[in-house]
């Protein structure tokens, strides 16, 4: 079986979300005078790779500690713009869909990437989403929503309905497109 890491690495010099903390990785300890090595780590929770709970951005919503474990992982398929309209087609069922915008490839590109240039999922992808009761929804996009949007519509339909949004994923060249595939998505508890 091949793995491939979705996630944007961690470091100090990461970009984060224009309103969010900056990341802060300190090394507290060396093996040469310490005996071991250790760091901490400050940043929020929308860095880098990440994903959403209705907690998020639903008054009472659910946390991470109220979904099981099983959530966080399952069947998906990758799709974009211009094959999403075939999710009817993928023989097995899913747990989740993967959109891929291209968009992670400007991640180093902060003002860019965060900007209100970034491609928007297609409506009709999230009520398909939605429709399907799928687990998990995943992107590249630093937010599923437009940005600055007030409203966020499309964080309330997926987390309104219980389905977990994952922002920020890198690497979706490596994954097959309408393709089901095994994704795993652990949060920190």
């Amino acid at each position: 079986m091949k793995f491939i890491d979705l996630s944007h690495p961690m470091s100090n010099s990461m970009s984060t979300y224009p309103s969010d903390p900056d990341i802060s990785i300190i090394r507290e300890k060396n093996i040469d005078t310490d005996n071991s090595l250790l760091h901490s780590f400050k940043l929020g929770t929308h860095t880098g790779t990440h994903l959403d709970v209705p907690a998020h951005i639903i008054l009472d919503g659910k946390t991470l500690n109220d979904f099981p474990l099983s959530t966080f992982k399952g069947t998906a398929v990758k799709v974009d713009k211009n094959t999403w309209s075939s999710l009817e087609q993928v023989e097995n069922e899913i747990d989740g869909v993967i959109y891929d915008s291209n968009w992670y490839r400007h991640f180093n590109n902060p003002k860019f990437f965060y900007g209100s240039d970034r491609p928007q999922i297609p409506e009709k992808l999230i009520e398909k989403s939605v429709e399907l009761k799928i687990n998990f929804f995943g992107c590249d996009l630093p937010s599923v929503d437009a940005s600055g949007s007030k409203e966020k519509p499309v964080h309330h339909a997926l987390l309104g309905s219980d389905i977990i949004i994952y922002e920020s994923l890198t690497n979706l060249d490596q994954l097959p497109f309408q393709k089901p595939f095994q994704f795993y998505g652990f949060p920190l508890p």
